[in-house]
């Protein structure tokens, strides 16, 4: 579990080709490190610090504290079912009716494997499209990567590249649709994992980080703490053990969770980071779609990346041989390669569509 941050080391880097874009990046990358890094911290306080400290209202106890504290840890605890925030000395605590329902809280020992789980599941389309992309672009752009002042390797490079772009013409279909596919996959991944937590947390999460905000504006006189109520500081563990002569005793322990204390915090910080990052690829989902099925809004694109400085005329040359896939292509490459050299790139291109030789 320790290791973990060291696994996505790699992340904090900056990749030297761009193969994706910003909100595909916020998925793999920054939200897998926030993932990770909260899955240290929880292993932290769990398996290094103290998660839990149980005792009994007795004068001399039975049973030894580290025994208590593993039993209520590993058996879970509870509250009743109305919860902190009601009327009472301790909230959430006191003698059950005989209606009442207890409320037993069995996810936080699961805290760290459920965010390392989560992780994996927004590293995996990262991973798919990195395979399914197989290091096409760096072949394409690797000398021509930001050059300013072009060399015979870049030029060599360059003629390399608008001969490949006009050889294989139409020959991208794969490509583009496997970035899409990924794209979707993100999609769909970021919904799932939402309501993956609402159940992990019992229901809980879906409208967390809302009643955090209502309650926040609330008088403190009439506020109560629905982070008290999702993580509880204080429960309630029901010890059994035989006694002398063979009969159960029960002993009704008081517990304090630390951990929920981190527990809080890291999940509503999750909370608005999912919502914002749902919204955002929600927003590129849709632009996507548009994209793909409006060609205008692709020629804009292209226009836009190419500037205003070259002909629109050569522009409109290459995009009107170019389907989806090439099309995508050129964007890659044009976020890779300075302007100026994505204009000749386009120049010389666009001549060899009209059948001039370069």
């Amino acid at each position: 579990m320790l290791g973990d941050l060291s696994a996505v080391k790699g992340l904090l880097k900056i990749a030297p080709i761009k193969t994706d874009n910003n909100i595909f990046r916020c998925h793999y990358k920054l939200t897998v490190i926030i993932l990770a890094a909260s899955t240290v911290l929880i292993s932290l306080k769990q398996y290094v610090g103290d998660p839990i400290d149980c005792i009994i209202n007795a004068e001399k106890s039975p049973i030894p504290g580290d025994v208590l504290d593993k039993y209520c840890w590993i058996h879970s605890t509870h509250t009743l079912p109305n919860g902190p925030g009601t009327e009472g000395p301790i909230p959430g605590l006191g003698t059950p009716k005989e209606d009442d329902e207890l409320v037993y809280h069995k996810y936080y020992q699961w805290v760290a494997f459920f965010l390392l789980f989560q992780s994996i599941t927004f590293y995996l389309p990262h991973f798919a499209w990195k395979f399914w992309e197989g290091g096409r672009m760096k072949a394409l752009v690797e000398d021509l990567h930001f050059s300013v002042v072009q060399t015979d390797v870049q030029k060599n490079a360059k003629r390399n590249l608008v001969d490949y772009l006009f050889a294989n013409v139409h020959q991208h279909h794969l490509y583009a649709i496997g970035f899409f596919v990924c794209e979707l996959l993100n999609t769909i991944n970021i919904i799932v994992q939402i309501f993956m937590v609402d159940v992990f947390l019992g229901g809980e999460f879906t409208e967390y980080g809302a009643n955090v905000v209502s309650q926040s504006a609330m008088d403190p006189e009439d506020r109560s703490d629905p982070m008290s109520y999702v993580f509880p500081k204080l429960t309630k563990c029901l010890f059994k053990m035989y006694g002398p002569s063979g009969t159960i005793q029960q002993y009704d322990a008081l517990c304090i969770l630390p951990v929920n204390i981190l527990n809080e915090k890291i999940f509503i910080f999750l909370w608005f980071w999912y919502i914002i990052l749902a919204i955002l690829t929600g927003i590129a989902f849709i632009f996507r779609v548009v994209t793909l099925v409006v060609p205008k809004v692709r020629l804009f694109l292209l226009k836009r990346k190419a500037g205003r400085s070259l002909d629109s005329s050569q522009v409109e040359t290459v995009f009107g041989r170019c389907h989806i896939g090439d099309w995508f292509v050129l964007m890659l490459v044009s976020s890779n390669i300075t302007q100026g050299m994505f204009q000749e790139v386009l120049q010389d291109l666009a001549q060899k569509f009209r059948g001039k030789e370069v």
